[in-house]
């Protein structure tokens, strides 16, 4: 089928610190390969990828289109990529001309080894760990309750009773429904620097549309020190598999 990926690398990355003062949090380098190189090696070359850029974009764009030279770029510049008015849902707003189509959202921070399925219908993938699991600091994500294979809620941050952790990877086949969703929930609040793609998802369920639930066994975050650092260790690990 037709669909494109879409990969917002337009935010600060102030959650790691002085790592993203003069680099862009898509190539924080992992194991010898850039961040987002792990995330581009999950899709075939001719799905065409749009990315979202604002903080350091120039280097993001001037990577890509050095080191990725069979494959089809587009780029949405975000004018607002901190402080007010900004928020992940208006740089996703920022791309919509480019993503008229079934489209992949997959945050920059997010990397996971299993593949992903393309669009054909609407999911959400979650990461499946104890809910006990203290050491990752499962508290500061939104996390997934579950039936019948379709995730019937996103959960806050903390709260208990959950099937599968939120990572930022969305399979979006009513792609217009999801487009309005945003607009209106952008509009309704557009100072809103909490604005994400996560509430747009949890509109849509509300409003009767199914996401197929998608459980991945490995989820690699990159978007905090401390995972990054268990990101590095684990394919450290793997790196002759």
């Amino acid at each position: 089928m037709d669909y494109k990926v879409l990969i917002t690398t337009s935010g600060t990355g102030s959650r790691l610190g002085e790592l993203t003062k003069q680099t862009n949090k898509a190539l924080i380098p992992i194991n010898g390969k850039a961040t987002i190189d792990y995330l581009l090696e999950k899709y075939p070359k001719e799905i065409p990828v749009v990315i979202t850029l604002g903080y350091l974009g120039k280097q993001v764009k001037e990577y890509l289109l050095k080191n990725y030279s069979d494959r089809k770029f587009e780029f949405a510049e975000v004018d607002k990529f901190e402080g007010h008015g900004s928020s992940l849902g208006y740089s996703l707003l920022c791309a919509k001309e480019y993503v008229q189509c079934p489209f992949i959202y997959h945050a920059c921070d997010t990397i996971v080894v299993e593949p992903i399925p393309a669009p054909i219908k609407n999911w959400i993938a979650g990461f499946v760990v104890d809910e006990n699991n203290s050491e990752m600091g499962i508290k500061q994500y939104r996390t997934h309750e579950v039936k019948d294979n379709k995730i019937i809620t996103l959960k806050d941050k903390g709260v208990p009773g959950f099937q599968s952790i939120h990572i930022g990877l969305d399979g979006i086949f009513d792609y217009k429904i999801f487009w309005e969703t945003l607009e209106k929930l952008y509009t309704n609040d557009p100072q809103n620097t909490g604005l994400s793609e996560v509430h747009v998802l949890e509109a849509m369920i509300k409003n009767g549309i199914e996401f197929e639930w998608i459980p991945y066994k490995t989820w690699l975050d990159t978007g905090n020190n401390k995972a990054l650092k268990t990101t590095r260790k684990y394919f450290e690990k793997h790196a002759n598999q």
